[in-house]
């Protein structure tokens, strides 16, 4: 009985402790991005997907054989802020001389992509080509 009061009294105090260490000013409203990416039709394994907001912290993701992938803000927060956001898609690999590339520069380096993340659940799909 003792053992089991100190570990409820234990659990509330640690979730008493979380709650106040989070604060509106300091965590920004995140909405949960989740998505496909595919090149040419064909679904893209192993990309990087990363959303960098007007202001703030970027989340990002890696695409799985699927094609798949979802945000994370934090290591152990999924999500990204709410708002405009630009979008950078990559395949570099690093070779021992130089880096491989196999998506144009306007995914990356010169992105045209964008995507608007609201609150709740958003799905942000990418059909990219190779011209």
């Amino acid at each position: 009985m003792y053992s089991k009061t100190i570990f409820v009294a234990s659990a509330i105090f640690s979730f008493a402790i979380w709650g106040c260490g989070r604060t509106s000013s300091d965590h920004p409203e995140l909405g949960e991005v989740t998505g496909t990416v595919t090149l040419d039709g064909k679904e893209l394994a192993n990309a990087d997907v990363t959303f960098l907001p007007e202001q703030g912290r970027g989340s990002s993701g890696v695409t799985d054989t699927s094609g798949s992938y979802s945000l994370r803000y934090t290591g152990t927060e999924r999500g990204a802020i709410v708002g405009k956001h630009s979008v950078r898609i990559t395949t570099a690999i690093p070779t021992d001389t130089s880096t491989r590339e196999l998506l144009p520069d306007k995914y990356h380096v010169e992105s045209e992509l964008s995507f608007e993340v609201n609150s709740g659940k958003n799905v942000a799909n990418f059909h990219l080509d190779s011209n």
